[in-house]
């Protein structure tokens, strides 16, 4: 399993967790279920956009991103200008 395959995991272990349904989290970023289910399970990577709503929203912490995601990369950047 690659780094983004296992930091998706973690995201995904954290909404099962907190009892958060991928239905739920999916109809809020305004995305299909499936496209979702891709982004956890590493075949596809998180939009920046997306990562702020998840983790805002549901309290996910950025750490459970992957850390090698540019678009995570990107977020941790200009939060720290801010």
């Amino acid at each position: 399993m690659n780094d983004d395959a296992q930091a998706s995991q973690g995201v995904l272990k954290h909404l099962k967790a907190k009892q958060i349904k991928q239905e739920d989290v999916a109809n809020y970023l305004g995305i299909s279920r499936t496209t979702l289910n891709r982004k956890l399970n590493g075949s596809s990577e998180f939009k920046i956009s997306e990562i702020k709503l998840i983790h805002k929203q549901y309290n996910v912490p950025l750490s459970l991103f992957s850390k090698n995601s540019r678009s995570l990369k990107k977020f941790v950047i200009d939060q720290s200008l801010v």
